[in-house]
Parts: C-alpha cells; structure tokens; sequence
C-alpha cells in the first residue's frame, strides 16, 4: 500500500512532464535522480510519505534539487492560494514556533524559507540518527491544522544523494 501511494506521489513530483531517470528506495526516502530535458539541470529529489496520507498526494516530505538550489517540500490537503502559510514542526516534542512558507501555484505545497530549511534539516539528521519522526503542522486557507507525521530512517544517506546539497 505504501508503494502504490508512493508511486501516486511522485507523480506530483515530476513538473512538466519530465521522466525520472531512476527510482530507488533508501530507508523511508523515495528517490527520484531526473535531469530537466531543457536545460539538464539536476533535479533528483528525495521524498517520504506521512503516517496520515489518507488523500492521494497529502502528507509527504521532499528534499530537492532545484532551477534555483536545494528546497525542502512538504506537500499536504489543499492550503489555499495565500503566497504562504505558516508551518510549525517538532522533532522529539519540541516544537518550532510557526514560520511562513512560500505556498506552491497549486495550493497544495509548501516550500520552506532557506533558514528554516537548514534548521529543519540539520535537526531531521539529529532526529534521523535517535530513531525519532518529524511532526509537521501545516496551517489552511481556513487555519485549519494539517498534522503529520514523518519517519527519517535512511535520511542522510538520501540527502547525500542530492547534488545540490
């Protein structure tokens, strides 16, 4: 099941049209090594999915490889069309006060501001290695709170797989 919602999200994931090149599975990390066809910049990312990816394409975490650099993804429900929303996440029970993330053209993902991007990456790395998840809170267009819950097993090897990190 998880798989088969994998695939259903990576499809998301794929802009444009462009194919993956390669798909490989790292601990809970899904990735997807793809050049743009056009310009052949690289934009492999890694994702994985929510504990609570009850709709097809909610709940799921991605690092990737940008036109402009390395960005940290977290797609969810419908959040509206505001330029950003605010994102709260913990890892371990402590939680990071909200900060606005850039909402996507669809609505449906936020992307998060460069320093809370290596904030939240260098204490995934930390959580990654404890064993622990990555709790992420995702505010709507109504301010209704979006939960979930993210495993890192396999993280660093993911990231290091990324050319842009």
């Amino acid at each position: 099941m998880r798989i088969a919602t994998a695939m259903l999200v990576s499809g998301m994931f794929l802009l444009h049209a462009t194919l993956a090149v390669g798909q490989e599975s790292i601990g809970d990390f899904y990735l997807f090594e793809r050049p743009d066809p056009a310009s052949g910049v690289d934009l492999t990312s890694i994702t994985t999915l929510a504990d609570e990816s009850f709709v097809s394409g909610a709940g799921g975490l991605t690092f990737r490889c940008a036109k402009a650099g390395f960005e940290l993804v977290v797609t969810a429900s419908y959040l509206g069309r505001r330029p950003s929303t605010p994102v709260r996440y913990s890892f371990g029970g402590e939680e990071r006060s909200p900060a606005a993330w850039t909402l996507r053209p669809s609505g449906m993902a936020a992307v998060a501001p460069p320093e809370v991007r290596e904030d939240f990456v260098n204490r995934a790395l930390e959580a990654s290695a404890a064993g622990e998840s990555a709790v992420i809170r995702v505010s709507d267009f109504q301010m209704s709170s979006h939960t979930y819950t993210f495993h890192l097993d396999g993280l660093a090897e993911a990231l290091a797989r990324l050319s842009c990190r």
